[in-house]
């Protein structure tokens, strides 16, 4: 994970001396679809949710973004947030104001390459979303995820699920009560064994389709 945003130290003084350190308390906005678009955000702590209006009028989930993780990009090249960003626990997010943040990658070559791999991450995130969705069977599309999860955090068989239930269900596109009933059969099968907050895998080596 690149790191230099997340210290800022490590941050030419013209951006250093412009960031601020927002706290968010849980369910707090960090901004609402159609603000103006000033600032790139970078998580510190915490979690937040990414919301769309569908044309029924209804709030989807677009993602969630974590620590390390970058958030408003689209703010570099748009006047407005096209999308709602909402604390699901107490959060610290850095924000970039955008015309300073522009000015230093011009400036500093270096910096901007940064970002480009906080970019990358983000799109091989979305990426895996898309992958997982095409997978059509709710217990493998739940099975692939874990030993994502698994991957991810450098383990092998267990997969921790930091936040709640019905924010995995949307990740995967599957409806909370479909997901219950996915976790339910991986159980009885003997794949998995499900604890408070991780589940541990007994069958780790499925490999990520795609």
């Amino acid at each position: 994970m690149s790191t230099a945003f997340l210290q800022q130290d490590n941050l030419p003084s013209t951006l250093r001396n412009v960031v601020v350190l927002r706290y968010l308390k849980q369910q707090q906005k960090l901004f609402r679809r159609g603000e103006q678009a000033t600032a790139v955000f970078i998580v510190k702590t915490g979690r937040l949710k990414i919301l769309r209006p569908t044309d029924s009028g209804k709030n989807l989930l677009q993602e969630t973004v974590t620590k390390g993780h970058i958030l408003a990009e689209n703010a570099l090249i748009e006047d407005f947030y096209p999308y709602t960003a909402i604390a699901e626990v107490p959060s610290q997010v850095i924000a970039y104001p955008k015309q300073v943040l522009l000015f230093s990658f011009r400036e500093y070559p270096e910096l901007a390459q940064e970002f480009i791999i906080l970019l990358s991450q983000k799109i091989q995130n979305l990426q895996h979303r898309l992958e997982w969705r095409n997978i059509r069977a709710a217990q493998e599309r739940v099975l692939v995820y874990l030993n994502h999860l698994a991957q991810h955090n450098h383990q092998s068989t267990l997969a921790i699920l930091d936040y709640p239930l019905k924010e995995v269900a949307a990740e995967l596109g599957l409806t909370p009560e479909t997901l219950s009933r996915a976790l339910t059969r991986l159980e009885q099968e003997g794949k998995i064994t499900r604890f408070a907050n991780y589940i541990t895998l007994h069958h780790p080596k499925i490999i990520n389709k795609k």
